[in-house]
């Protein structure tokens, strides 16, 4: 090799390390480019999903100014129509609103009463089961609205709550 082509292959190493890192940066702009852009397109909620303006956040307003209004009513305890379990549990309400609170202290022998008729009236195989724990919420929901004398459960008894769920055989 001459001194001639030793020159010329110390200044075509710098160019070929200067494109491979010219190459590289590309691809690299190139990959976190493609990143962010699906970030944003996957990110974007779907046309059914956006609510129409001042929709949510009405709902979401309203339930911002009022704080959810729970009564937690006496613990409960009764034998089980199958005569061999009982069934302890605490049960809390979600309320509409605080008005419904005295009501509830004012009708208290009427809810007992119709709960424990209620409760009473299940076998321990039927709330054992998820499916049975919800139906009796269902029922229970609807008991206090009639009790209540609530037609619609907006104004009433609007979710019912087990804070505590033991059935013993």
């Amino acid at each position: 090799m001459t001194k001639e082509e030793a020159e010329a292959a110390e200044v075509e190493a710098p160019r070929k390390k200067g494109k491979l890192i010219m190459i590289l940066a590309a691809v690299a702009v190139l990959v976190i480019g493609g990143a962010v852009a699906a970030f944003f397109l996957l990110s974007q909620p779907d046309a059914e999903q956006v609510a129409k303006p001042g929709e949510a956040e009405t709902e979401e307003h309203a339930e911002d100014e009022h704080p959810p209004v729970y009564e937690k009513l006496e613990t409960f305890t009764v034998n089980l129509a199958d005569q061999q379990s009982y069934l302890q549990t605490d049960i809390q309400l979600l309320l509409a609103d605080t008005g419904l609170q005295s009501k509830i202290k004012e009708r208290m022998p009427e809810v007992r009463d119709a709960l424990i008729r209620l409760l009473s009236s299940k076998t321990a195989e039927e709330l054992t089961l998820q499916e049975g724990k919800d139906a009796l919420a269902d029922e229970i929901l609807q008991t206090m609205n009639d009790v209540l004398k609530v037609k619609d459960k907006s104004e009433g008894v609007k979710k019912v709550l087990f804070a505590a769920f033991i059935i013993q055989g």
